[in-house]
């Protein structure tokens, strides 16, 4: 008996049922593509760290053999490590110029530079040894064994594709042999190549560091003589005192279980600081933290809009099921006195939206598989690993209990009202015989447009739909705020994005040969608001491995990224990242120990600063601070510039005007602004497929969602509109006042909604970037903005009514009329 009535009112709703079956498709496949991303690679790379044997801990190390003693003396006598081992790579400098781009050109987005820690093929160690997700079984003349995360970044090649790259000053043509995946040994860049290439490289560099030990030698000799001192200056233009005099050392380590990762590397920063000896550990929690940030951010969006298209979907189920009662109530009767339940009715109408649920749950996760493959793809640059996406049973637990459970609940609520229906009253047609509503607008005593009073008569006397338009353009107008704010701070003018990211975001960098004391002169350009020398060191604050960023003047800098409090103005002051300070429980006013070689200082924090690059574990301090620890040299070979408006056009004459000045004492330079503008980041290009998949999402949910509602107050008023046709009003008259009556509500739900956006937009994006340790967003924000969004709902609802209500020109009062 229910399978009839499940079958019949699946027949008379069945237009009704596609666009709710569409709505939740796309509620399913958001909400399941998003866990799905969130599960798969919040585990992903730590099991793959247990299944291949990677390690937890990594020392990296240009030092003299003394020291490299101590630094192993000190990892052995560690009770926190189970066990290590050594690598001793050759780090070369790879380059890869752009298509097009010049050869001798010193414009640095020109070519992709890069470091490579360079081993012989087939000689790796137990920890880190490289896991091969694709390698090939011909043999090469010059194979070279590059890492996923290289690869996908700078290399950007098939597996047996020729690259050429410059390697020193030499030119080679290498084949891609195979790509590997691993996290610490992934981030270095570690890659192999044959044996032979490798000794030639070895070779090569022990000459050099021979030679450049030898030089060091002879200059501390003269520098001994007072006679000689007048040799210093010719030393140090050379060079040579700036090469590494030692090769590199790798320590791999693996820390007994139960052991806090950050803490471990914190104590071993320490030890080696207290001897003196300048090498940090770095642990694998923090790659892991860096390779996942994109994905989580990903998958934090998708799940937000799935549940928002939830919700509008719920309110859209109440809507028609009370709608459907008022509709049916004649047909509800006499299945009440033809002797089915109040319990039976309800069952039908619960299963008909619970089946149409199960079927989009299905087809939902369908597609949802079939687009993950190209997500991880397209992901892969930045997770540095390959995750083969398995069946995930709980994302579809979660997706199903979610989606369908919630479908049940409100059906279950809404039907309530057909237990107090009496199946005389409801043959009767109920209350609804006799109507007690009070006549908002009567035609007669109200003045205007007889089309215009309609449909204000409409708007007054149907709370319920004016409740679910407003809820559901509320929504929709947050999400298109939110768009238009991402669109303007992340595509159209990218700059926004990037200076949030970075404590301080140049414009310009230019590198110089020598130290040039050049800030004076380039200040003086017309174009130029500020400019600056900066060094960045790494230091350890109360055991922590940071960023420290060191400037003369942090005051002279027109925009540094400190949200609370101020830069640092004298010796003894820091900003600190916000992450770090979290962490460490601290705020401005407090005093923290900051590290460097086997130097221990207290500084005041006058400011929480903001930067990507470390996960917001950094420092800022001036040239004067850094001077308390005796061994920080400060090397001044680079400044960086702000050009006024931060501009395209004032960046471009800054850097011919720079050139003309300087000419070949530049040895690079990089417009930071023309680059970021010509999408040549990956973040920009993620930034822009988000901000466009909100619009698709957006534009789909108010199509689907104003289809359902249009239709089923059609289905409603069908006998209304009949009659009004009989007295004359055409259907394009019916279909005006309908759109009319709607717009209203429309305009408040998406005002409210685009107010709320602009409100909460920074906020939004700061909490999705938190992991990156931004812990503020203040990108620009305009009134035209929300202006546009509520632009944008209207215009695409209006459309989307007048198209819908097409079906009025196929009502008739004939057609209505029952024998």
């Amino acid at each position: 008996m229910i399978s009839k009535l499940i079958k019949s009112n699946f027949k008379n709703d069945f237009s009704h049922m596609i666009t709710f079956f569409l709505i939740m498709v796309l509620a399913v496949f958001m909400l399941h593509t998003g866990l799905a991303i969130l599960l798969g690679y919040s585990t992903l790379h730590k099991d793959k760290k247990e299944e291949y044997n990677f390690a937890d801990i990594m020392v990296q190390s240009i030092l003299p053999p003394e020291d490299k003693e101590k630094i192993e003396e000190i990892i052995n006598n560690s009770e926190y490590i189970e066990s290590y081992e050594k690598l001793h790579p050759v780090m070369m400098e790879f380059s890869r110029s752009k298509e097009g781009a010049e050869e001798d050109s010193k414009n640095m987005y020109d070519t992709s530079d890069f470091n490579l820690l360079i081993l012989p093929y087939g000689e790796w160690g137990e920890m880190e040894a490289p896991h091969f997700v694709e390698l090939s079984d011909e043999e090469y003349e010059n194979p070279i064994y590059i890492s996923i995360y290289f690869n996908s970044n700078y290399i950007k090649a098939e597996l047996g594709d020729d690259v050429d790259l410059k390697v020193g000053d030499k030119y080679y043509t290498f084949q891609v042999a195979g790509i590997y995946e691993s996290l610490l040994g992934n981030g270095l860049g570690l890659t192999y190549v044959s044996p032979d290439l490798f000794n030639e490289w070895k070779t090569d560099q022990d000459e050099k560091l021979t030679e450049a030990r030898r030089a060091q030698k002879e200059k501390e000799a003269l520098e001994s003589e007072s006679a000689a001192l007048e040799h210093t200056d010719d030393l140090a233009e050379d060079g040579t005192e700036e090469q590494p005099l030692y090769d590199m050392t790798l320590f791999f380590m693996k820390v007994s279980e139960g052991t806090d990762l950050q803490a471990a590397t914190g104590q071993l920063t320490k030890s080696f600081s207290d001897h003196s000896i300048r090498a940090y550990a770095i642990d694998v929690d923090m790659i892991i933290t860096s390779f996942t940030f994109m994905q989580n951010m990903i998958a934090a969006m998708l799940a937000a809009f799935a549940i928002i298209i939830t919700v509008i979907s719920m309110i859209i189920i109440y809507f028609r099921i009370s709608n459907s009662i008022e509709q049916n109530i004649v047909n509800i009767g006499a299945l009440k006195a033809l002797g089915y339940t109040s319990k039976q009715i309800r069952l039908s109408m619960i299963s008909e939206f619970s089946l149409a649920t199960l079927f989009a749950i299905f087809t939902g996760i369908g597609a949802s598989y079939a687009v993950i493959p190209v997500f991880e793809k397209f992901i892969r640059g930045f997770s540095g690993v390959e995750w083969d996406h398995p069946f995930d049973m709980v994302s579809l637990v979660i997706t199903v209990v979610l989606m369908l459970g919630t479908v049940v609940l409100v059906s279950f609520m809404s039907t309530r009202m057909i237990k107090k229906l009496d199946p005389v009253v409801a043959l009767r047609f109920g209350i609804n015989s006799h109507s007690f509503k009070k006549n908002h607008a009567p035609i007669e005593k109200t003045a205007g447009p007889l089309t215009w009073i309609m449909a204000l008569k409409s708007v007054l006397s149907n709370t319920k739909q004016n409740v679910i338009l407003i809820v559901v353009m509320l929504s929709i107008g947050i999400v298109t705020t939110f768009s238009v704010f991402l669109a303007y701070n992340c595509v159209k003018d990218p700059t926004h994005l990037y200076r949030m990211l970075q404590l301080v975001g140049s414009d310009v960098t230019v590198s110089f040969s020598d130290e040039e004391n050049v800030i004076d002169d380039i200040l003086k350009l017309p174009e130029v608001e500020s400019v600056w020398w900066q060094d960045t060191v790494e230091m350890t604050v109360e055991g922590y491995s940071v960023y420290a960023y060191i400037a003369d003047d942090w005051t002279s800098i027109s925009d540094v990224n400190v949200y609370e409090g101020r830069s640092p103005i004298y010796d003894n002051e820091i900003a600190i990242g916000g992450s770090l300070a979290n962490t460490l429980g601290v705020s401005v006013g407090d005093e923290v120990e900051v590290s460097y070689a086997n130097t221990e200082k207290k500084f005041l924090i006058t400011g929480i600063e903001q930067d990507s690059s470390n996960m917001g574990k950094d420092i800022s301090m001036v040239t004067d601070g850094a001077k308390h620890f005796p061994t920080y040299e400060p090397v001044k070979d680079n400044v960086n510039l702000f050009v006024k408006g931060h501009t395209l056009n004032n960046s471009k004459a800054v850097v011919e005007k720079i050139q003309d000045m300087y000419g070949d004492k530049i040895t690079g330079y990089g417009n930071v602004v023309e680059t970021i503008r010509t999408g040549d980041e990956p973040v920009v290009a993620i930034a822009a497929a988000m901000v466009a998949v909100m619009v698709a999402v957006s534009l789909a949910v108010i199509i689907l969602s104003l289809n359902l509602l249009v239709k089923t107050m059609i289905i409603k008023k069908q006998q209304e509109i009949g009659i009004k046709k009989a007295i004359g009003f055409s259907s394009n008259q019916l279909r005006t006042e309908l759109v009319l009556s709607m717009l209203p509500q429309i305009l408040i739900g998406a005002a409210a909604g685009s107010i709320l956006g602009s409100m909460w937009s920074n906020k939004i994006l700061a909490t999705l970037l938190s992991s990156m340790g931004i812990m503020r967003s203040n990108m620009e924000m305009f009134p035209w903005m929300a202006v546009l969004s509520v632009i944008f709902a209207c215009i695409a609802s209006f459309a989307i009514i007048w198209i819908i209500s097409g079906r009025i020109k196929r009502i008739s009062a004939y057609s209505l009329i029952t024998e």
